[in-house]
Formats: C-alpha cells, sequence, structure tokens
C-alpha cells in the first residue's frame, strides 16, 4: 500500500512562509541535496491544495531550463516536473500551466484513499499548510518529514493549526550541514 508524506519545512516557530506570505526557504547545502535526493527516490506523486499548485506552478517549470538554476535544483525541477500532481480545488478548471496536473474527482479522503491502495512509489504533499490541514485532520498522513529551519519569522502561515492530537514514533532524526534539523516521524494512533 502507498503512503501519504507530509514533507515541508518551517521555522522552529512553527510558520511555513514569512508574515507577508512571502516563500522563505532553507539555505540550500549538500545536506538539503541529499534530502530532495530521497524524495526523488521515493515519491512518484505529488499532492496540492489549488493555491500551492500555482505558486509552485509558476516556477518549477522554468526552474528546470534555466540556465542559473543549479543543477541539484535542476535535478530536483525534473523530478517535480515530471511527477503525477493531484490538485484538489473547487475552482481551478485548466492545469495545462504544469505538465502531469490532474485536478481531483471527490472528495480529499475518498481520492487519496484510493490512490493509497493504487500501485506506484508513495505520495507526497510538499507544499501548502491548509492543503496539509486538511490531510491532517482526516488522518491520511502516514509519515512527517519535518525540516525546521534555525529562524523564527514571527508570524506566516502555520503548518499545524492545533485541530488534531495525534502520537507520532520518531523514524530518524538529523542536523543537517546547515543547522536546520530534519525530523521524520511515523504517524500513530489519535491522542
Amino acid at each position: 500500500m502507498r503512503k501519504l508524506v507530509l514533507s515541508m519545512f518551517m521555522s522552529v516557530d512553527g510558520f511555513i512562509d514569512g508574515l507577508g506570505g512571502e516563500f522563505i526557504g532553507p539555505s540550500w547545502s549538500s545536506d538539503l541535496d541529499r534530502w530532495t535526493g530521497e524524495m526523488v527516490e521515493r515519491f512518484d506523486t505529488l499532492v496540492y491544495g489549488r493555491v500551492a499548485w500555482q505558486l509552485m506552478s509558476q516556477y518549477w517549470p522554468n526552474a528546470e531550463v534555466d540556465p542559473n538554476t543549479p543543477a541539484p535544483q535542476r535535478e530536483l525541477a525534473r523530478f517535480m516536473n515530471n511527477s503525477k500532481k493531484i490538485v484538489f480545488s473547487r475552482t481551478l478548471k485548466d492545469t495545462s500551466a504544469w505538465n502531469n496536473s490532474v485536478i481531483a474527482d471527490g472528495s480529499v479522503r475518498d481520492v487519496l484513499e484510493a490512490e493509497k491502495r493504487g500501485s506506484g512509489c508513495d505520495m507526497v504533499i510538499f507544499a501548502g499548510a491548509k492543503f496539509a490541514q486538511t490531510a491532517i485532520r482526516e488522518r491520511l498522513v502516514d509519515e512527517y518529514w519535518l525540516l525546521t529551519i534555525p529562524e523564527l519569522f514571527g508570524g506566516g502561515s502555520r503548518l499545524f493549526d492545533g485541530s488534531i492530537r495525534q502520537q507520532l514514533s520518531l523514524l530518524e532524526s538529523k542536523q543537517m550541514d546547515t543547522g536546520a534539523i530534519l525530523n521524520k516521524y511515523k504517524a500513530g494512533s489519535q491522542v
């Protein structure tokens, strides 16, 4: 059975973007290259809500061919562009901006449970706090890969909204060469 992994980075104070919604990414490094390499090997399906998909579709298609994009990021762009992308939206009608994208036909629970029973590699939620919160509330997330950046953003979008309490089991913890901490957890039972 395929798994759904939530793989995101966040600040020490729990935000995935800045006060104005601006993207604040981790410092790129050789350890981050290895982390993204794990994603390339493990996943073949990216799962998004509309807002995150639209933001990603503006960046990744061009990143693969932009000569100013560093080689490791171009490899990640190839993965992002070639992977199947499932978008959950009631308003989005056209996914031609980013190849291999499909609009989900059904509820989050129904679509993702069917995908889990299907063939292929595991799936990943790579961006979008609101959609991630929906998947968490529906208890669809099997693993959490959380890269905590050594910064306080002071505000922004919280990854966790406090609507659920769940026991997690630590699978791996690693300090990155930038000072960020990568923690991988297996989702457990409701507390």
